[in-house]
């Protein structure tokens, strides 16, 4: 299982919350299974036309994981629409989070503090880019993070948000492989310690 049951159940019961945040703009965070057919959607939407990317992959309908029906997840939306979003996975082994198989031996050595927090599909509209959407929704999870008593948060950034990240402590480890989904894309193993 990729999530401990104690973990699934603290971000099923951790109350769904919706804040205005400016300019019209609403941020949820929650359990959402209701609509993440809609966060999937969105997804491919955001990423279809960025360059680098598998054209394949992004010509499906959406892009959900396993890990999706047990993360917490935040939604940015304008009028009703999804401009941004994000998820929060907890993890109790390193081989349990997303693109894990990445990994070599010597950063899997790195995550030996049970529990593992993971930010991961962090999506942004290219129109609603520089608001500052990124940077809410990276702050919003590390502090879900901490709330739960995390060692670790691990992440897995393009080249575009290292410095974000470096700004919120995180430690850059280093370049990994390329995804297939954007094999194109730099891909980067970043750790932030809570402890």
């Amino acid at each position: 299982m990729n999530v401990m049951a104690s973990d699934m159940n603290y971000l099923k019961e951790k109350q769904n919350t919706t804040n205005s945040i400016a300019d019209g703009f609403i941020l949820s965070a929650g359990y959402f299974p209701e609509i993440m057919n809609d966060i999937g959607r969105f997804r491919v939407k955001t990423w279809r036309n960025e360059k680098g990317i598998d054209p394949i992959f992004f010509s499906k309908d959406s892009w959900i994981d396993e890990i999706d029906a047990n993360a917490r997840h935040w939604i940015i939306t304008q009028n009703n629409i999804i401009v941004a979003s994000a998820r929060l996975s907890f993890h109790e082994f390193i081989e349990d989070v997303p693109y894990a198989n990445f990994l070599q031996l010597e950063h899997r050595l790195l995550f030996n503090n049970s529990p593992i927090a993971s930010i991961n599909r962090l999506v942004v509209s290219p129109e609603f880019r520089g608001r500052g959407f990124a940077k809410l929704l990276d702050m919003e999870r590390v502090k879900v993070a901490q709330e739960f008593g995390v060692n670790e948060i691990i992440a897995f950034p393009q080249l575009s948000r290292l410095e974000s990240l470096e700004k919120l402590g995180f430690s850059l480890i280093s370049q990994l492989k390329n995804i297939p989904e954007m094999p194109e894309r730099p891909f980067f193993l970043m750790k932030l310690n809570m402890k």
